[in-house]
Order: structure tokens, then C-alpha cells, then sequence
């Protein structure tokens, strides 16, 4: 049940180039987040497992970090890992119930009830009935305080946010008509901001159909339209969750017509919310996280290479760059750091280079090294 998306062949390179670097992020994130949330969280406890390299291994390993953040007061950093493991992936990895019900609860932290509804739902749609009745009651004490929302999202992620009118037309044999909307975080190469589209929903079968759609600028403009579309299944287990929820149907919103969901409304809504998120400042113990992080990475970096023997002057600078600029932190905020990075290295040694690299080149970029 994907949605149409902005864009031509261009604009889907990119969303795919996105999403890889999604997922990349996710376990960068998961590593460093310990140095996050400080030395008040035990190390032991923190830092993942290593791993074999098994991408179900790496994501458990992520989502266990998400959920101490969250017991640790620290939702955001929760929600950008779990954002990553609930976003649209391949068919072959799934998205456990569990991860939207915490991302749920980061978003009731964040302030965000329309996310936090969202995630409920998508988890109840594949909850078991005993999960099914806890997910229950946390999402009746949310809609008791926050009330119903006009649309759910089924993740305020970086990549876009796909908005679920719950309202639905009965057309017999457990089929339904249904609204839906995309977002986009940016306009697209060709201006499209958002896309609204009807979709028919064949709850036996669990297939879904494009009835038609358009896309829009960010104005309201309308750009194009799209036709019918083949019933097919799910394509990945957020689609199938979102045509679950869906089928999960609530009597009390059952509608005769499919009314026009309010897509730029909810583009205004979700870059607004996005906008907060990046704004979003640490404070107390969690100022000086990433200063704490690329040190540990420098000190990995510039071992490696003694460790070769080659060493050279410009390392032995930018690693003294990194110290300075922590040199007042504590054994225990360095100690933190360390140990995430070295998990980190040993979970995911891509990302640990791609971290490492980022840090060489902001010190460059400070003048760690006078003529580079």
C-alpha cells in the first residue's frame, strides 16, 4: 500500500539514496547515544552487544538502546532511532510491534499526539490479544488527554510522513474506501510538496488499490494527477501494518463519501514538527554529546594508524583539536563515549568509519591544522 510519491524517476533515486542513509544513520545513532545520555546511565547496560553483522541483530540491538532513552528521558534521541526501524524497508526485514509502541511512547514524551496515535494503532494492527489490550489502554489514556486526531501519520520521520484519514466508506464484502496523503520534508525536483490519494481496501484479501491521486506544490497548487492503480498486497510490513490499521476499522467514523483529506494542512504540520526536532537544543548532562563522541572516534582513529605506524603530525593535531575541546568533561562523560564508539566499531564498522571521517573533517574544517 504505498503511497504515490512526488516526483519522476530523479526524485525516487533520491528517496531510495535517502532511505539507505536512513538506515546507515540508525546504527551511528544507536552506538552514540549512550554518550548521549550520559554517565547516569550505566555503561553495561548501554552499549550494545556485538554482533555477527546480521541486520535483524543490528536493529534488536538499536531498538534496545531506543527503549532505555526512552526509561532514561531522553525521547528524542529515542525517536531518531526508532523512526529509522519503522520506516518503509525491504519486504525480507521486518518491523516489530514493539518498535512503533515505543516510538509511540517518544512521541506522547515529544509533545506529538498525532504521531504518538499513530504508532499505537500500527502496533495494535500487529499486536497480539494480550499486547493488544495494554497498547489499548495506553492509546484510550492518550485520546482521553489529547483527543482524536483527523489523521495519523505512520512515522514523522526525516524521509516523509504518510498521513491515514481513518474515516472510511463501506463498499460490502469487508472492502472500504479510505484517504491518504504524503508529505514531503522538502519539495521535490518537479515542486511536488504532497501527494493526496483515495485508496480501496479488500480486508480479506489484504490488498489495497489506488483509486486516483494528485500531487501539489507546497502552495496548494495541483501538478498532476494520478490514475487507477492494480489491488496489490503490502509491499513491506509498514504497508501492511497501515492497510491492518486500516481494516481495524472504527464504526464511529464510517462516512458515505470519501471526503478530501487536508494535505497541505498536514504539510505545514509535519515540516513544522521536523523543524522542531532538528532544532531541538540538549541541555544539562546531554550538552557536549557529540564533542565527547568524536574525541573517543579521533583517539580510535589515530590508534588505528599507530598501530601501522603512520602515524602523522596532522592526526596527532586534529586528535588535540578533539582534546581541548573536551578536556572538562569527566572520566566517566569520556568513559561513556568510548565504550559506545568501541560498540559501535564492533556492531557496524562502516558507520564507525563514516563517523570517524565526519569528525577528521570538521577539526580540518575548524583549523585543527593551519593551511588545510
Amino acid at each position: 500500500m504505498d503511497a504515490p510519491q512526488p516526483g519522476g524517476k530523479k526524485a525516487h533515486l533520491v528517496r531510495h539514496q535517502a532511505k539507505r542513509g536512513a538506515t546507515h544513520c540508525r546504527h551511528v545513532i544507536a552506538g552514540f547515544l549512550l554518550a548521549v545520555v550520559g554517565p547516569s546511565v550505566e555503561v553495561g547496560a548501554s552499549v550494545p552487544p556485538a554482533v555477527d553483522g546480521s541486520q535483524a541483530d543490528r536493529d534488536a540491538a538499536a531498538a534496545r538502546i531506543a527503549a532505555q532513552a526512552i526509561d532514561a528521558g531522553h525521547p528524542a534521541e529515542a525517536a531518531g532511532i526508532l523512526e529509522t526501524l519503522v520506516a518503509p524497508r525491504h519486504h525480507m526485514l521486518a518491523i516489530l510491534p514493539e518498535w512503533h509502541r515505543d516510538l509511540a511512547r517518544a512521541y506522547v514524551a515529544l509533545g506529538l499526539p498525532d504521531g504518538a496515535e499513530g504508532q499505537y494503532r500500527l502496533a495494535l494492527a500487529g499486536a497480539s490479544d494480550d499486547e493488544a489490550r495494554a497498547l489499548g489502554k495506553e492509546l484510550e489514556a492518550l485520546l482521553a488527554k489529547a483527543g482524536v486526531a483527523v489523521a495519523v501519520p505512520d512515522t514523522l520521520g526525516p524521509n516523509g510522513a504518510k498521513y491515514f484519514d481513518l474515516h472510511w466508506v463501506d463498499r460490502g464484502n469487508a472492502t472500504l474506501d479510505f484517504a491518504a496523503a504524503f508529505t514531503l520534508p522538502q519539495d521535490d525536483a518537479d515542486g511536488a510538496a504532497f501527494t493526496t490519494a483515495t485508496y480501496r481496501a479488500d480486508c480479506l484479501t489484504l490488498k489495497s488499490q489506488l483509486l486516483e491521486g494528485a500531487a501539489f506544490s507546497s502552495s496548494g497548487a495541483k501538478l498532476r494527477s494520478f490514475g487507477e492503480g492494480e489491488a496489490a498486497k503490502p509491499a513491506n510490513d509498514l504497508a501492511d501494518h497501515s492497510l491492518r490499521m486500516i481494516c481495524r476499522r472504527d464504526p464511529a467514523r464510517q462516512v458515505k463519501h470519501v471526503a478530501a483529506i487536508d494535505g497541505r494542512t498536514l504539510l505545514a504540520r509535519y515540516r513544522a514538527q521536523r523543524a522542531q526536532r532538528t532544532a531541538w537544543a540538549p541541555s544539562g548532562s546531554e550538552s557536549g554529546a557529540h564533542e565527547a563522541v568524536c574525541r573517543a572516534h579521533v583517539e580510535m582513529f589515530v590508534g588505528q594508524l599507530a598501530a601501522e605506524g603512520q602515524v602523522s603530525g596532522p592526526s596527532w593535531q586534529v586528535r588535540d583539536w578533539w582534546n581541548i575541546r573536551t578536556e572538562d568533561f569527566s572520566e566517566e562523560r569520556r568513559a561513556a563515549a568510548t565504550s559506545a564508539v568501541t560498540a559501535l566499531a564492533r556492531a557496524d564498522p562502516g558507520a564507525a568509519r563514516a563517523f570517524q571521517q565526519a569528525c577528521v573533517q570538521e577539526a580540518l574544517t575548524g583549523g585543527a591544522v593551519p593551511g588545510m
